[in-house]
């Protein structure tokens, strides 16, 4: 194919320089006659009523036996872990691996400047307590997240508008009402949305009462957008600061499964922040699903700030911080919940977009010129072999899709390059895509040319390059422009920067798309 998409060469990220900054890991078990155990059975009685009481005695007694015949912290860690398994989180890593790619902003200061610190606790309702019911992970998700980012953007007092945790839990419980996975929470709530704590309201006894299709179809009204995981590209293993920055300066909570160990129970009743202990082996210890509502590069050294679901007497009224270096060493998975549009802002705000190509070499952009109502040139050519990204600056959260031209011909899909990565530019600003890969001029002929389609709405990018290849008309940018028709708004005035990008902003109409061409010649 003329225009080729190849892996960047391996590089140690750097997105963010407090990545590394915190606490080291210290401390450790005190030993002797189960004493660490012992030292949070309080809170543990409040999480393990009724039924599950019987599972807390039996855990407690074979610790207590264990003790007995000598001091063994591996044990605690093992208790642990068992224990925590009833919070509810599931880590999979293949349903991790199912959520799409964020597309980060461009890691620069000047061009995508983040404030030092945010805080989303004025949009956070109180803080609840799931009892002996894991389920954490509908409280992160619904009542946390969900709440936080309505509340964000209407103005509603969270409290008001909380959304009920068992309407999502009854829903994606495992069986037995064994916990959840957080993929799945972010699906359904996609899909079905959620209804408000007041209406359904929360029992830790039973997880059996689904929601009737009444209740679906109220629930569906308030549905998020959509969400992404917040990862380094495609790596599962590598959670992504900048990306969780991102989406909490734009108001978006982030919803994070994270393995926790001993010290995150008793030791954290009134405490603001966590401070891992030796024995909290994070490849050892139990899983726990939180949702992130602020960062702040100066508290701690630079730290998270994290919503919890064990009641106001954990942590600081149920809120504690975590350092950057901890959180990247704890947290399995972390998923960005798309932001709302303010009540404020315009309804119909126009799109407006900057798009250039950056030469990976020089770091400069590649001139366009403009020589047709929405065709771009490159009048200095490039050289064959040239490797260069896609920089889009939106002002209007919009999707973005590539599409080149086959040397048949043929029209193919350059960007989303896999299912896996999102068109999706919700937080605004500047991107450099994609993040991982490049696009490369090879070195068949002397020409290639390239679509780039910006929309206000998510559209069928694999059924819009069959329309294009279906066209009957006589070139690329005709094919393009007819299998958009129904959708492009052809009253777009575009226009050269000074740098040689392209730039446009269209008056928002019913036709929500946008498109341009770019032929792109090679020497």
């Amino acid at each position: 194919m003329p225009i080729r998409m190849v892996d960047d060469p391996e590089s140690k990220d750097q997105s963010d320089d407090n990545n590394n900054q915190g606490s080291n890991n210290g401390g450790g078990f005190s030993g002797g006659g189960g004493g660490g155990l012992l030292a949070f059975l309080p809170l543990l009685l409040s999480l393990f009523k009724g039924k599950r009481i019987f599972l807390l005695i039996l855990l407690a007694g074979a610790a207590y036996f264990f003790f007995l015949r000598g001091n063994n912290s591996g044990v605690v860690t093992n208790i642990a872990q068992k224990l925590f398994s009833a919070s509810g989180y599931n880590f999979s890593p293949q349903q991790f691996n199912k959520a799409s790619v964020y597309e980060g902003l461009e890691d620069d200061n000047n061009k995508n400047p983040l404030p030092e610190a945010v805080s989303l606790l004025k949009y956070a309702p109180k803080r609840g307590n799931q009892g002996q019911q894991g389920s954490c992970v509908a409280w992160s998700s619904a009542y946390a997240a969900q709440t936080i980012a309505i509340a964000a953007a209407t103005g509603e007092n969270p409290d008001s508008i909380a959304f009920s945790p068992s309407y999502l839990y009854n829903q994606i419980r495992l069986d037995n009402c064994e916990g959840s996975y957080v993929q799945k929470a972010m699906e359904t709530m996609q899909a079905n949305g959620g209804v408000p704590l007041s209406e359904y309201p929360y029992s830790d006894h039973d997880c059996d009462r689904t929601p009737n299709s009444t209740e679906i179809k109220e629930g569906k009204q308030n549905s998020i957008h959509g969400f992404t995981r917040l990862t380094d590209g495609d790596n599962i293993s590598e959670i992504s600061i900048r990306a969780i920055k991102e989406h909490l300066a734009k108001d978006a909570p982030v919803v994070i499964g994270m393995m926790v160990g001993n010290s995150f129970m008793q030791s954290m009743m009134g405490q603001d922040l966590w401070t891992p202990q030796a024995d909290d082996d994070p490849s050892n210890g139990g899983g726990h699903a939180m949702c992130v509502i602020g960062y702040d590069d100066r508290k701690y050294g630079g730290a998270f700030q994290i919503m919890n679901s064990w009641g106001s007497e954990w942590g600081n009224n149920g809120i504690a911080w975590v350092r950057y270096s901890d959180f990247k060493n704890y947290v399995k998975e972390a998923y960005g919940v798309d932001p709302l549009p303010k009540l404020s802002e315009v309804a119909n705000k126009p799109l407006e977009c900057t798009i250039g190509l950056v030469n990976n070499d020089t770091k400069k952009y590649i001139p366009l010129k403009i020589s047709g109502s929405s065709f771009f040139e490159t009048p200095d050519g490039i050289t064959k072999g040239t490797r260069f990204k896609i920089e889009i600056k939106n002002a209007t959260p919009c999707y973005i899709y590539l599409f080149g031209q086959e040397t048949s011909g043929e029209s193919y899909v350059l960007f989303p390059y896999t299912g896996k990565h999102s068109p999706y530019c919700g937080i605004t600003g500047y991107r450099l895509f994609p993040r991982a890969q490049s696009l490369m001029a090879d070195s068949i002929g002397n020409k290639d040319l390239m679509a780039i389609v910006v929309s206000k709405d998510s559209l069928d990018y694999n059924s819009l390059n069959n329309a294009i290849n279906q066209s009957s008309q006589s070139n690329y940018a005709a094919k393009v422009y007819d299998a958009l028709q129904n959708v492009i708004n052809s009253s777009v005035q575009f226009t050269n920067t000074g740098d040689g990008t392209i730039y446009f902003k269209a008056a928002s109409n019913d036709k929500k798309v946008v498109a341009s061409i770019v032929a792109i010649d090679k020497q």
